[in-house]
């Protein structure tokens, strides 16, 4: 084979790359950006939202950043509002955070849900467990905290495993640009 044939196929491993990076890209933006379906201020304390298609779900909260958050003393609780049943929510395993320059989110549940119309009530208690607890007893509550400011947000996410998976291809993504171009120019140096 000989050294040109060498050097394009090495070349053609980067539009390859960029394809795969911006794939992975696109996938674990997915996780962080899914479409909103309710954004609840502290204050209002009961919203209601309609979900147009079965699939999993995430409960986000969306505070300034910097500022001691009161996740530690409400708890979102979704009922589905045919059958009055409460949707169970699950931990977020991933913890999820997406940041702005004046505000972040974190991910606080994640649930499964079919179409309908649902409504979210913030009632007294925790939104957080286990070493997050300890930590906000450490840090000083401040009463005068402006709940307007601090919202839960009802968003469509994915499964997990897809978002830990974007990672690996984002990685493959950027190796097949990156070896493709520094192989392509060294390839009569490596393959002689």
């Amino acid at each position: 084979m000989s050294i040109l044939l060498i050097r394009i196929l090495f070349f053609c491993c980067v539009p390859i790359g960029i394809f795969i990076l911006v794939k992975g890209i696109k996938l674990i933006r997915k996780a962080f950006y899914g479409p909103l379906f309710l954004e609840l201020s502290y204050l209002q304390g009961t919203g209601h939202f309609t979900l147009t298609e079965e699939g999993d779900y995430s409960v986000w909260h969306k505070a300034p950043l910097l500022k001691r958050v009161p996740i530690d003393r409400y708890r979102p609780h979704i009922y589905n509002d045919l059958t009055n049943e409460e949707v169970n929510l699950s931990r977020s395993y991933s913890g999820m955070q997406a940041n702005s320059f004046d505000d972040g989110r974190i991910e606080l549940f994640t649930f499964s849900a079919s179409l309908g119309n649902y409504t979210l009530q913030l009632k007294e208690g925790s939104s957080i467990s286990g070493l997050q607890k300890v930590i906000a007893n450490i840090i000083p509550q401040s009463d005068g905290a402006d709940l307007s400011k601090h919202f839960i947000q009802v968003r469509k996410t994915q499964p997990v495993l897809l978002t830990f998976l974007a990672i690996p291809i984002i990685i493959l993504g950027g190796g097949g640009i990156i070896g493709g171009f520094v192989l392509g120019l060294l390839a009569d140096q490596v393959f002689k």
